[in-house]
């Protein structure tokens, strides 16, 4: 990804926030955002997006695939009567759980330099990414916790930023965590439009890096 795209990614990322939120805290959360590396951070090691800016690129994504799922499958399910939800979340609601979901990985990658074979089997250099935890808090749970200390959040938004990565969080290994995960499936249909829209962006819309 070039400057320019991480740039106008950037933009991008600010002006749909502050088209779809408009409660208290919304700038102060951006300010802080300005002061780390989400702009320019990956959004994985060696996975989606693997790359500088993958992180703001990724949190883009997910926020227009989850409104694609919101105008084509749920809000036609709702209006016809077929889904087992009644109302339809905020489009508001959306918004926040979908371009906050991963502030948790602000900080997280670290530059460093990594080695691999070419197509001639000797071993070359290229500039890769370690994981340096210094807050090591969950994955939905530590997003969850950094935008509350800026905005109130929803008792759905809560659930839907913490359960975004469903049963491929590492904390889903028991049945007391399936039963809490099923049950927040049950709470809100914004719990399931962020974890697919996370994972159909991550595996349908975003490339991995390959050295």
């Amino acid at each position: 990804m070039t400057s320019e795209q991480i740039q106008a990614n950037k933009e991008a990322y600010i002006k749909t926030c502050r088209d779809h939120i408009s409660r208290d805290g919304l700038e102060s959360l951006l300010a802080y955002l300005e002061k780390g590396d989400f702009y320019t951070a990956p959004t994985s090691t060696k996975f989606h997006l693997n790359e500088p800016g993958g992180l703001c690129l990724h949190s883009l994504n997910v926020f227009h695939t989850a409104m694609a799922l919101y105008e084509h499958v749920l809000k036609p399910a709702v209006e016809s009567g077929c889904s087992p939800f009644d109302s339809l979340p905020a489009v508001e609601s959306v918004a926040v759980s979908t371009l906050f979901h991963d502030l948790c990985k602000i900080g997280l990658y670290h530059e460093t330099k990594k080695f691999t074979k070419d197509e001639n089997d000797r071993w070359v250099a290229y500039q890769g990414y370690n994981i340096e935890d210094a807050f090591p808090f969950g994955h939905g749970e530590k997003s969850a916790f950094l935008v509350e200390r800026f905005m109130r959040l929803k008792s759905e938004e809560l659930l839907a930023i913490r359960w975004h990565m469903g049963m491929f969080d590492m904390g889903e290994q028991g049945s007391s965590q399936r039963y809490t995960f099923y049950r927040a499936l049950e709470l809100s249909p914004l719990v399931s439009l962020v974890h697919n829209a996370d994972m159909l962006s991550s595996h349908l819309m975003e490339k991995t890096t390959k050295h």
